[in-house]
């Protein structure tokens, strides 16, 4: 062990994994085992791109390495990664050693990121593929952070990829597309000239498509192909169509976002694609991601070129990076409208919370307004009151709680207490004034109430229990009043005191 200190080369693993970097190939000793991707695993540059090395290669190098450590010669040796000195190869192999510590050995990321820092070189930062300057880099700390969140998220299971399946599909004769989630898949454009039947990469994408439960393809570029394959197939096929090398406005991100989160409740998934399936599908799929999962933007761009080489380019980068923030808060600011759209395929977009409640609260409005009929006002005489009282109802309510006693209703063919003859009629201001006694002044005309001298009135909120009917007073009497005690000599009406307790009901000139 003492000798493997003075490797040139850092410990990732103690005593066992280490990484260096050599201008020649170094050779295998009693203490040490050598071995480089560097020609083995190459990256397929678009424009002067050098990297980060995709998921498929990380898949092979996760295999190798095992076959290394767990070879019967190997046992007690040290096995040592290299590459050469160019900057580029140096970055690619700590890049892809730091994914495989992370998604493999469940590293958390600072622990792979610490013996990086080690260097006294630092490595190169991974530039897009695009033709421009290049104005915008992700790291390896940005790949390693994206791994580990994808990974906590459950959208990579590197012990169950699918390399077969993969490397056949990344190809351009074979669709051009890759599944960038459980919920995307990001490919190239079909090509299909006019009445032409369908190419062999375009037979590859609806063969696959069909059998994966993709269920709606949202198209960025111009029309090159007929939508009606997708269509005859059961597939939904939109446009969200805005011109190449530039970014979506927020209207169609939130369109994107609203019709994606509408598929995938569905259980299906979405395929996104412009004319390289890069730039553009890029930002759509960038930004829902970030919006699920909470990506940062670097995080976001780092993922995606993990496993689609070259998405987001150019300003795009810089456009994900300034509208992160406002990505991520719509998960908590904005909801899935419940008013399908035509331009959607009966889908909905996000709008705010607060335009979402408003509208809600305005439906619910206008649904009381149709249930429930304005009561038309009757203005009316005195004569005939109780005969309207009496048509309009017919029946006494059961329950509804009224003023007085057990015997608080003046006649058994009213069945109306004066508070509701109130409230559905105009009357006057008279009538207003004095509505407790209207049944002596306006509907029993001449007639007057002889009180009992034992009856006392009680208000009550609440139809009384049988302890307490046992002792109320007995009802009042109606005399006529031929037959009656004579109203006041002053012409007022009298006004029966509500007083409860050993005070007689009084009378009282108003």
């Amino acid at each position: 062990m003492s000798r493997r200190s003075k490797i040139d080369a850092i410990e990732i693993l103690k005593g066992r994994i280490y990484l260096g970097a050599y201008d020649q190939q170094p050779q295998n000793t009693a203490d040490y085992v050598y071995f480089t991707v560097d020609d083995s695993l190459p990256y397929n540059p678009f424009h002067l791109d050098f990297g980060p090395l995709n998921i498929g290669h990380l898949y092979r190098f996760a295999v190798v390495l095992h076959n290394l450590l767990n070879e019967e010669a190997n046992q007690g040796k040290a096995i040592v990664l290299y590459s050469s000195t160019d900057f580029r190869m140096r970055t690619n192999t700590a890049c892809l050693l730091a994914c495989y510590m992370v998604l493999v050995q469940s590293w958390t990321p600072h622990q792979i990121l610490q013996p990086l820092c080690q260097l006294d070189t630092p490595f190169m930062g991974f530039r897009d593929a695009g033709y421009s300057h290049a104005d915008f880099e992700i790291t390896i700390q940005d790949i390693v952070y994206a791994m580990w969140r994808a990974k906590e998220r459950g959208m990579i299971d590197i012990t169950n990829f699918n390399l077969e399946e993969y490397e056949q599909y990344e190809r351009v004769d074979q669709g051009d597309f890759n599944v960038v989630s459980k919920d995307f898949i990001a490919f190239a454009s079909p090509q299909q000239p006019n009445s032409s039947q369908p190419n062999l990469t375009f037979r590859r994408v609806l063969e696959y498509f069909t059998k994966n439960d993709v269920q709606m393809v949202v198209r960025l570029n111009s029309h090159l192909y007929n939508k009606n394959e997708f269509e005859k197939r059961g597939i939904q096929h939109i446009d969200m169509i805005f011109d190449d090398g530039t970014c979506p406005t927020m209207d169609i991100v939130k369109d994107f976002i609203g019709v994606s989160e509408g598929v995938i409740k569905n259980g299906g998934k979405v395929a996104v694609h412009c004319k390289a399936g890069l730039g553009r599908t890029g930002c759509l799929i960038g930004a829902h991601l970030i919006y699920t999962h909470g990506f940062t933007a670097n995080e976001c761009i780092a993922y995606m070129r993990m496993i689609r080489p070259g998405m987001v380019v150019g300003p795009q980068q810089h456009w994900l990076y300034l509208h992160q923030f406002e990505f991520r808060e719509w998960k908590y600011t904005q909801v899935l409208d419940n008013m399908p759209l035509e331009r959607l395929n009966g889908f909905s977009t996000l709008i705010t919370y607060e335009e979402f409640k408003a509208r809600q609260r305005q439906e619910r409005s206008h649904r009381e307004s149709i249930a429930t009929p304005v009561r038309r006002k009757v203005s009316m005489g005195t004569a005939n009151l109780h005969k309207s009282v009496h048509r309009a109802v017919p029946m006494e309510s059961p329950g509804q709680p009224r003023k007085g006693t057990e015997g608080r209703r003046i006649s058994t063919n009213l069945n109306v207490d004066t508070q509701d003859v109130n409230s559905d009629y105009e009357e006057d201001d008279q009538y207003h004034s004095t509505k407790e006694n209207i049944y002596e002044d306006q509907v029993l005309g001449e007639e007057s109430i002889e009180e009992d001298p034992q009856t006392k009135i009680t208000n009550m909120s609440s139809p009384p229990d049988a302890s307490i009917i046992n002792v109320l007073p007995k009802q009042r009497r109606i005399v006529s009043g031929a037959r009656g005690k004579k109203p006041a000599s002053n012409g007022g009406i009298r006004k029966i005191s509500n007083q409860i307790g050993n005070n007689r009901g009084s009378s009282k000139n108003i």
